[in-house]
């Protein structure tokens, strides 16, 4: 009893004090709560209103509208410093005319395999010494042997001195012929593809073992193989006479194509010596004891190798396979064109077609020896390379006096080699 009323009197003596800390407690109490509480502030934003403007833009006339006009304008004229050669031509394609260049007539031609104005263009018409023919593809095969200089030489009469008939003068011929082929080749179009091959018996040396196009290059190419052939002056007797060359030049005959240089002052700058294959002239001249020689063999090399569409050939007189020449003094046999003829429709069929229209022509020039009737040079063509120029649809023409294809200088020069010399013109 003691202790409680101890205890009692402990809060009964401090009522006051009691009540002050339970009112502290609490007052601590609410402030803690009022701490823990995170004030929010909820903005209501008015919602956005656009208003339109009205904005004065100015306005615009209206054009009419335009009707597009087809104007024909005449375009001008092409200015060509050569005169047009025109030719009315049926084909549904257009044609195009080149101006007319010395020696050449037409326009431009298509290159290769492609047919004379399979483009619509035309083909070249070139005049060889008087023999016309159209071509894109030429072939020139031309005699440099001793007939051409050596004019006026007797082969019956053996004790004739070789300066009468090899000389400055009578080379003149030779010259005068390499000069207008020169000319000729130089007035070719580019868009021409051509070659040269020279002959005599039997030899037959190309320029070149494929045909090429008529470039500059190509063009001064033939210059240069036969500026050196049977010059003015020297002692020579002719261009075939190879000297030290001619065992190379009969090695390079077994083996086409060969080409052999350094050969002498007076013969081609350079040589691709031809043989026909023996198989070639066992199918198609079987009977010839001689094969194929002298102009034909160059032919058969046009053919075969070359594959042109026109064959121009410069002679000095016929021989073919199935001629025997005999001596100096003995005539020769008779000749047989016709079997000559017979052979290259054969050769020519199997490489062309039958198609004649796409067969090549065949054309020949006679040159007459200087000084003498050209009878005899009419005779040789119309009678022994009738049937080859004739069956082939190519024409014919002799040289009978090859003053008529000389320069003024040319003439002159002939002249003075004339007086010089003592000859016969």
């Amino acid at each position: 009893m003691t202790e409680l009323k101890k205890k009692k009197r402990f809060f009964a003596h401090h009522a006051k004090s009691s009540a002050m800390v339970v009112s502290l407690a609490i007052h601590a109490i609410l402030i803690l709560v009022a701490v823990s509480f995170v004030a929010v502030t909820v903005i209501k934003k008015e919602d956005q209103r656009f208003e339109g403007k009205q904005v004065v833009r100015p306005k615009q006339a209206l054009k009419k509208l335009q009707v597009p006009v087809k104007m024909n304008k005449q375009k001008p004229k092409p200015k060509l410093r050569k005169r047009l050669v025109a030719k009315q031509v049926n084909r549904k394609v257009p044609e195009f005319k080149m101006p007319e260049v010395s020696g050449i007539k037409g326009g431009t031609a298509g290159v290769g395999d492609m047919g004379g104005g399979s483009l619509g263009f035309t083909m070249p018409e070139i005049n060889f010494f008087g023999t016309k023919a159209k071509g894109e593809k030429v072939v020139f095969v031309v005699h440099f042997g001793p007939a051409t200089i050596q004019q006026g030489r007797d082969l019956k009469n053996k004790n004739q001195p070789r300066e009468e008939y090899n000389n400055p003068f009578t080379r003149m011929t030779d010259l005068t012929i390499r000069n207008r082929l020169e000319e000729l080749i130089n007035g070719l179009p580019e868009y021409t593809l051509f070659n040269v091959i020279a002959y005599y018996a039997s030899d037959a040396d190309a320029l070149n073992p494929t045909i090429m196009l008529a470039t500059p290059a190509n063009k001064k190419k033939v210059m240069d193989w036969m500026a050196t052939v049977n010059p003015l002056e020297g002692d020579y007797d002719h261009c075939f006479t190879w000297g030290d060359a001619t065992g190379r030049i009969n090695a390079a005959k077994k083996s086409w194509p060969t080409r052999v240089d350094n050969l002498p002052f007076y013969s081609l700058k350079w040589a691709y010596p031809y043989v026909v294959p023996k198989e070639i002239e066992k199918k198609y001249a079987p009977d010839a004891p001689n094969g194929f020689m002298h102009w034909g063999r160059g032919v058969v090399w046009a053919i075969l190798e070359q594959k042109p569409d026109t064959i121009f050939v410069l002679t000095t007189n016929y021989i073919d396979g199935w001629s025997q020449r005999g001596n100096d003094d003995e005539e020769r046999t008779p000749n047989e064109p016709v079997k000559m003829a017979k052979s290259l429709r054969n050769m020519i069929v199997d490489i062309y077609g039958t198609d004649r229209k796409r067969w090549p022509t065949i054309n020949v020039v006679v040159l007459a020896p200087a000084g003498k009737d050209a009878s005899g040079a009419g005779d040789v063509l119309n009678s022994q390379f009738g049937p080859i120029w004739k069956g082939f649809n190519g024409e014919g023409s002799v040289i009978d006096d090859i003053k008529k294809y000389m320069t003024d200088d040319e003439r002159d020069l002939m002249t003075k080699y004339k007086s010089k010399y003592g000859a016969k013109d």
